[in-house]
């Protein structure tokens, strides 16, 4: 019997963690994606047209087993502003403390996604 030699990488140094963060990421865009298109067969049709993606694949971000990486979420975001806003809000690019100036169309966005109505500035 012969003996396998060099396939295997040794595993030292240090250990980095990502599990929670992919678990994370692929939860909250499949979240955002069902809610926007909804867990029909529809709509993976429609996500398979925006990136080209298989019906497999596609699957596979719904349920949340998978996410989408590279130029396919590009595309997704491209189409879906639930997308857009989920990759966004989990990049911390849309918060309050980042945008404080009252007319900037960045503030409007954060409120937007936060739900709430900017304050008209001036007084009736």
């Amino acid at each position: 019997m012969r003996v396998r030699m060099g396939t295997v990488v040794p595993k030292m140094g240090t250990t980095v963690h990502l599990a929670a963060d992919q678990t994370r990421y692929r939860k909250a865009v499949a979240a955002a994606f069902r809610a926007e298109l909804g867990p029909t067969h529809q709509a993976i049709k429609t996500a398979m047209r925006w990136t080209g993606a298989s019906e497999r694949t596609v699957k596979y971000w719904l349920s949340g087993e998978r996410g989408p990486s590279g130029e396919h979420l590009i595309l997704l975001a491209k189409h879906s502003d639930a997308v857009l806003m989920t990759v966004l809000t989990m990049a911390e690019r849309l918060s309050v403390q980042r945008h404080k100036c009252v007319g900037c169309p960045a503030h409007e966005l954060v409120l937007q996604n936060l739900g709430q109505e900017p304050k008209l500035s001036g007084g009736s």
